[in-house]
């Protein structure tokens, strides 16, 4: 967990700012806001599917939380 929220996003800094220093700041960010989209857009197709199994693990948590 620590190390996705914390660990990548230097890396994430350095993509971005080479990208940016190739192809413009406003470019980069209309990049970053397209991958942004197609990423809910995905999620989105995705959550019927997923929607019972999410559900599932909840209830389980849950259940595990109420016998301690």
């Amino acid at each position: 967990y620590s190390m996705m929220f914390m660990g990548v996003a230097p890396i994430g800094a350095l993509l971005a700012g080479l990208s940016a220093e190739r192809f413009g700041a406003p470019a980069t960010i209309a990049a970053g806001g397209l991958a942004c989209a197609l990423g809910a857009i995905a999620f989105n197709r995705r959550l019927p599917v997923l929607g019972p199994e999410v559900r599932r693990l909840i209830m389980a948590q849950e259940d595990a939380g109420s016998r301690e």
